[in-house]
């Protein structure tokens, strides 16, 4: 029997993130974006759209059914809100479809649990966007630690603040609620988590704080800070917001050797050692390459069982660390992981 050579795709959810799904499904060759599943019908029409100026027909419907019950799709991309995933995941998996779903996978580390060992019952592949660390400035970064540039790493400090009053994605009234986002954590900074984890490992400790400052319409904190230890003796710290009014998407990671400076807004990373080196790296701008990449190993793996470049096991983890941090806000304690 032939190796099969191109996948077949369902695309379910075509928002924000589904609609940067979909410019970058029909650039690969490996997958034909077959269908496009949304309540909003015009959403999943203006995605067929963009496909067919790229030579593309793609179906467009309203029924997650109908999508799984079609004997043709091989895949489906998961980008609806962040409460549906659990179950539109498991529905997928039972109608015999590979999955690679949005972060965040799972709104608790029960859910994200019943969703792998679903996957692994059934056989079927399950992947989770967790992109972050594939973006270049965050691709430079960790290139550099992991060739020793600035030796042993030892700390981590991000800080992501959204400037308040360009909500952009944010003005959807979806993402008021706790209960359908999980909170700021699970909705943006599951990214930062496994970012940070792809650096330094497991996370031993999780200690947080949060509250809301600026934004009465949520139900859920506008501001929050974490700070990590991490199983071989490392520290981070994450400061997240959606209250501030300068934006800032910077992070600095320091080692033995020298630190490394990125700002993901400008597009810059640069190091300094401890023997006065100063060097900037040219970063070449994502332009969607980071998304591209994912989409293609996730392909790769259905098709050809090519190791995927993020697994189920980090979006678990991304949501364990979220999870953790929320239960150290409620609590006021650190919470220990295992």
């Amino acid at each position: 029997m032939s190796e099969k050579r191109t996948l077949s795709v369902g695309l379910i959810g075509c928002g924000t993130m589904g609609g940067s799904h979909a410019t970058q499904l029909v650039t690969l060759p490996e997958v034909r974006l077959a269908v496009a599943c949304d309540l909003d019908i015009t959403r999943a029409e203006a995605v067929a759209t963009q496909a067919a100026t790229k030579g593309q027909a793609v179906r467009v419907t309203t029924d997650v059914a109908t999508v799984l019950a079609d004997p043709s799709i091989d895949g489906v991309i998961v980008a609806t809100p962040n409460f549906t995933h659990k179950d539109v995941v498991l529905a997928a998996l039972a109608a015999g479809k590979d999955v690679f779903c949005e972060k965040p996978m799972a709104l608790t580390l029960a859910d994200c649990d019943v969703m792998i060992a679903r996957a692994h019952e059934l056989g079927r592949k399950l992947m989770v966007g967790q992109v972050l660390r594939l973006i270049t400035v965050f691709a430079t970064v960790r290139r550099l630690v992991s060739e020793g540039t600035v030796g042993k790493p030892f700390a981590v400090r991000i800080l992501r603040c959204a400037r308040r009053g360009a909500d952009g994605p944010w003005a959807a009234t979806w993402r008021s609620k706790r209960a359908n986002t999980g909170g700021l954590l699970h909705e943006v900074n599951v990214h930062e988590f496994d970012f940070m984890r792809s650096i330094f490992g497991e996370v031993a400790e999780v200690t947080a704080m949060a509250a809301n400052f600026t934004r009465p319409e949520y139900d859920y904190e506008d501001h929050v800070v974490v700070t990590l230890r991490f199983r071989n003796g490392g520290l981070g710290v994450l400061e997240s917001s959606v209250a501030t009014v300068i934006g800032a998407t910077e992070g600095l990671v320091t080692g033995d050797r020298g630190s490394i400076f990125y700002d993901w807004a400008r597009n810059h990373v640069s190091y300094r050692l401890v023997d006065g080196t100063e060097v900037e790296v040219p970063v070449e701008r994502d332009a969607g390459r980071s998304v591209q990449s994912e989409l293609s190993s996730f392909a790769k793996w259905v098709l050809h069982d090519e190791a995927p470049v993020v697994t189920s096991e980090d979006g678990r983890r991304a949501v364990q660390l979220a999870e953790a941090a929320y239960e150290s806000i409620a609590t006021g304690r650190t919470v220990h992981l295992h």
